[in-house]
This record gives C-alpha cells, sequence and structure tokens, in this order.
C-alpha cells in the first residue's frame, strides 16, 4: 500500500505545479498586457502634448505674423470702413477688423483666425456706467434690480470706508463667502476684476473662450463708439437703440456680411441704419483684437491665442519692443 500512496502524494504535487504555472503565466499575461497599454497610453499623451506644444509656438509665430499683415494693410490703405471696400477687386485677403474669417499658411500649418476692433463693448468705469445696460429704465425688471444691486456692490468695492450701502459688501460679507482680502478699496486695475464682485455674472456674461469681451479693456481709455462689427445683443438694444426684432435683423446682417461681404446698408431698412450710425463706429481704430482659434490640422489637440494691441506702424515700435494689451493663451 505504500508505493499507491507516494503515486497518489506524487500525483497531487504535481497537480499543484500545474496550477502554480498556470497561475504565474496568466499573471505575467496580465502584466504584459497592461505594460502594452501603459505604454500605449503614454505614446497617446506624448503624442498629445507633443501636438499642443508645438500649436503653442505656431500661434505665437502666426501671432507676429498677423500683427505685421494688419500694419501692412494700414500702411497701404490707411483707415476704412469695411463697407467701402470691393473685396473682389483684391487677388490677395484685406486683414480689415470686421470679423470676418482668416486663414494663412504658416510653414504648412494652417492657422484660421479673426480679427476685431479692440475698440468695442461696454465702458464700465465706475458703477453708473454700469446703468447702461438697462434696456429701460422706465420698469422694474429682474436686470433693473441685478443693476442695482450691483452698482452698490461696485461702489463698496471700490471706496475706502468700511460703510455697507443697503445692497452692498464689504470685507466681512466677502469672508463669509471665502473670498478674503477684498474688496480691494481703490479702482479697478483690470476689467476681469469685476467677476470678482457678486452678481457680475448675471450682467457680465463671458464669451466661448471665457473673456469678458463685453467690457472694454481696461488699458483702452477711449471712449469712442464701440465697433458695429462686434456689436452683441445687448449692445443693439441699449446702446443702439433698438427695438429686440431689430437687434436680431442686425446680428443676421453681420453674420451675411462675415460669409458673403453683403453690405449692411442692402440687408437693412432706412430705420435701423441711422442709429447704427449713430451708435456705433464703422472705421478702423489703432487698437486690435485677433483671435487664432486653430492651429493645427485633422482635428489634433491645438491651443487658442487671443491678443489685443495698438498699431505702431509697418516699421515697428521705435523702442523695438512690441506690446501687447492681452494676451491670451488657452
Amino acid at each position: 500500500m505504500t508505493p499507491t500512496i507516494a503515486h497518489n502524494r506524487h500525483g497531487r504535487e504535481d497537480g499543484v505545479a500545474l496550477v502554480s504555472v498556470l497561475c504565474l503565466l496568466t499573471t505575467a499575461g496580465l502584466l504584459v498586457s497592461a505594460l502594452v497599454a501603459v505604454s500605449r497610453m503614454s505614446t497617446l499623451n506624448v503624442a498629445s502634448f507633443t501636438d499642443l506644444m508645438r500649436s503653442y509656438y505656431v500661434a505665437e509665430g502666426a501671432a507676429n505674423r498677423i500683427r505685421y499683415l494688419i500694419e501692412a494693410d494700414r500702411e497701404v490703405f490707411g483707415d476704412q470702413d469695411a463697407q467701402n471696400i470691393d473685396f473682389d477687386e483684391y487677388e490677395y485677403d484685406r486683414y480689415v477688423a470686421d470679423g470676418s474669417e482668416h486663414e494663412i499658411d504658416y510653414y504648412g500649418t494652417p492657422v484660421k483666425f479673426t480679427i476685431t476692433n479692440g475698440i468695442s463693448g461696454y465702458v464700465i468705469s465706475s458703477a453708473a456706467d454700469v446703468d447702461a445696460l438697462a434696456t429701460n429704465r422706465t420698469e422694474e425688471t429682474l436686470v433693473t434690480d441685478a443693476i442695482d444691486i450691483f452698482q452698490d456692490r461696485y461702489n463698496d468695492y471700490v471706496d475706502s470706508d468700511d460703510t455697507v450701502r443697503e445692497d452692498g459688501m464689504e470685507e466681512q460679507e466677502y469672508e463669509e463667502l471665502g473670498m478674503k482680502a477684498l474688496p480691494r478699496n481703490s479702482d479697478l486695475q483690470y476689467r476681469e476684476e469685476l467677476l470678482w464682485i457678486p452678481g457680475s455674472e448675471e450682467l457680465f456674461p463671458t464669451d466661448a473662450d471665457g473673456r469678458l469681451s463685453m467690457v472694454r479693456n481696461f488699458r483702452i481709455s477711449s471712449t469712442a463708439n464701440p465697433s458695429i462689427y462686434t456689436a452683441t445683443y445687448g449692445q443693439l438694444r441699449t446702446q443702439g437703440h433698438l427695438t429686440a426684432e431689430e437687434a436680431a435683423k442686425v446680428l443676421q446682417a453681420l453674420k451675411e456680411w462675415r460669409e458673403e461681404k453683403t453690405p449692411l446698408s442692402d440687408l437693412l431698412d432706412e430705420t435701423i441704419l441711422p442709429k447704427l450710425q449713430t451708435y456705433f463706429s464703422w472705421t478702423e481704430s489703432n487698437f486690435y483684437t485677433v483671435r487664432i482659434f486653430q492651429t493645427n490640422q485633422d482635428q489634433r489637440p491645438g491651443s487658442r491665442l487671443i491678443f489685443t494691441f495698438e498699431a505702431d506702424g509697418i516699421r515697428g515700435p521705435s523702442s523695438g519692443v512690441a506690446t501687447f494689451l492681452e494676451y491670451f493663451r488657452f
């Protein structure tokens, strides 16, 4: 009986060894599979990062070229009203601030961008300026209520005392919201600071890029009328004194202008045009905002770049240093 018992014992040991080997093979297979997956993910991450970094450099390089193209256009044609330009006369692109889409080839990479007038948006330099957001002051609406509240909070934010206005906020109220070191108790330094004042998001919604583009850049002190090509629905209703239906027609006309270059005078009636010509600027200014929104091909990861500058002339600034009033990279 003893040999039989030994034989069974060896058989069981062989079975255990086989199971152990299979487990090791399975574990090794899983580890190899995981290693392959991690390697592939790392390769994709590196490729995406490389594409993104490349797009950064492309955007910055293209920005310099676009700035030169704008300066060259100004050098040849001066300040113009885009409505008076017959674009079919030119075999090359014209770089005017009308919001139309442009494309250039930057060393083999197509770069798409738009050019708009830097003098755009509401001028907000005091609480009184906020009142311009009211379409109709003769009626109490949610908007007018929000404006009244924001005016108190704006005044509390910039004044030097600790007295809280009726709907205002001072240090204690900001601390309760977890916003320490506020208010500033002096003038705002840049427009995005408006968003630190609670309630501002109702009056100053950001654009698709997260910028407060409906408010004029604080570094552009001009009180000139905003460009017609950057007019928003709210501006058309408030500054342009248009009805809701008229404002919608203007926005549609601006869309057709950018796509087909159909003059606004052919798209809008005589009751709307005089208001637009009175309350909005139609000519170029010395300030430009460029939005670069495509710096790659085939839907690869890319960056956006938005910058604002004051024209220095085709030869550039005398100091040799090109300055920007705004430079945002996304």
